[in-house]
């Protein structure tokens, strides 16, 4: 198996495909809105690490008009975003413009470099976290980064909890942690 397929079916198996449900949403970009800036039509740029099927970028887009990435390592989960946009698009729920704010890519976010986002967006598992350090290490100074259901352990270093969202479902608690990137010991206001 040549290297590169290797690769990135390592990545597949540290980062499963784990789907935000689309009820926190509109609770986490308010958040997003009223503590942390995000705009509405601005320059923006919102980048979800592990998109899946596309459901955040597609959220981030439509209700606030930024630009917004997906970063996906499995081709199929690229294929469905991209069906996704298509099918919202000649249901004319997506406007041209809309769809040209919107951009799923396949790739591995392990080889990204993350400096010119302003919002960046993660589902993981805690088992797969210390492999992100060198990730968000290219994340610029005062990103804010969204930890959907689980903290991010051993970042203090880089990272500071800002806030807790907390969603009550059902059956289990779960949560949203907003951090900011700060510089190695400070503290932000």
């Amino acid at each position: 198996m040549p290297i590169k397929k290797y690769m990135d079916l390592q990545s597949q198996l540290d980062l499963p495909f784990l789907e935000t449900n689309q009820i926190h949403l509109p609770q986490i970009f308010n958040i997003l809105a009223e503590k942390f800036g995000l705009e509405n039509n601005s320059n923006q740029l919102f980048l979800d690490l592990g998109a899946g099927n596309g459901t955040v970028v597609i959220f981030s887009a439509v209700n606030y008009n930024i630009r917004s990435k997906g970063i996906e390592i499995d081709p199929i989960l690229v294929e469905e975003a991209k069906y996704t946009i298509r099918a919202l698009r000649s249901q004319k729920v997506l406007n041209k413009r809309i769809v040209k704010k919107i951009k799923i890519v396949q790739g591995d976010f392990y080889e990204l470099d993350l400096k010119n986002y302003d919002y960046i967006y993660i589902y993981s598992l805690p088992t797969m976290q210390k492999y992100l350090k060198h990730v968000f290490k290219t994340a610029r100074l005062g990103v804010i980064i969204i930890s959907h259901m689980y903290p991010l352990r051993d970042f203090e270093k880089d990272l500071q909890l800002e806030f807790e969202l907390n969603h009550n479902g059902e059956n289990h608690k779960n949560i949203t942690y907003f951090y900011r990137k700060v510089k190695l010991g400070t503290k932000t206001v």
